[in-house]
């Protein structure tokens, strides 16, 4: 009886460390997993914070390029202005046949000139290179795709195709025949007036310019307020990457 009761004692012990090593067994499981799943959130936000100071990295230069853009289109829009205001008076003395003055000199020197657009893509070829989905704004992503991808590769199709060889396969010859350019963008003479006055082909084209110079000014002025508006988006979401 004595040994019986020994044996049982002896299997309650055993099973009494048994459930203890178990118990510390699953202890230590418990932070290992815990242990593991701290490394890992704390590798993750390392990562999330590299990969934040990443974007307002590139979210600072994107602005600096759309401010050198801006300055541009800006330069652009008031001197494409000019031209076309030249334009539209020499029209105007052509229609009315108004009789030569020293005054006209200006706009006379002025028909001729287009612009085109040195837009700085640096920053935005960084971002394609590395990946747009850096930036975490999905409108402000989607507008930067639209400007750069869309309007900037519109814009230079219309200088360079459009506008300056129209420039220069029309208008320009129409300067040679009529004008005498003292100081570009400052000052011509007429070569004969009155032969200019009444050419139909001269009108034709300076009618021709005007459309080209309304046109452009539309769509320059139409970057300058997405570029406008893209540096305001720019500065909330690099406010709220900050908080």
């Amino acid at each position: 009886m004595i040994k019986f009761f020994r044996r049982i004692r002896q299997g309650l012990f055993i099973e009494n460390k048994f459930s203890k090593y178990l118990l510390y067994a699953i202890g230590e499981i418990v932070l290992v997993v815990i242990g593991i799943l701290i490394a890992v959130w704390i590798n993750n936000w390392n990562e999330g914070k590299k990969t934040q100071q990443k974007e307002l990295q590139t979210l600072a230069e994107l602005k600096a390029n759309l401010q050198s853009d801006l300055g541009d289109l800006e330069y652009n829009i008031a001197n494409n202005k000019k031209r076309t205001n030249a334009n539209e008076a020499i029209k105007k003395v052509l229609e009315e046949k108004i009789p030569y003055n020293d005054s006209l000199r200006t706009y006379i020197g002025n028909i001729f000139g287009n612009f085109k657009l040195t837009e700085n893509t640096a920053a935005w070829e960084n971002l394609k290179s590395v990946g747009i989905d850096l930036i975490s704004n999905d409108s402000l992503r989607n507008n930067l795709t639209y400007l750069y991808a869309n309007r900037y590769e519109y814009l230079e199709h219309l200088e360079t195709n459009i506008d300056d060889k129209f420039q220069w396969d029309y208008l320009y010859p129409q300067i040679l025949e009529h004008i005498s350019i003292d100081t570009l963008w400052v000052s011509g003479s007429p070569r004969d007036y009155g032969k200019m006055l009444n050419d139909p082909k001269f009108y034709e084209v300076l009618k021709l310019n005007i459309t080209n110079r309304i046109y452009m000014q539309n769509q320059y002025e139409k970057n300058r307020d997405l570029v406008v508006s893209l540096i305001a988006q720019i500065d909330r979401h690099t406010i709220a990457i900050k908080k």
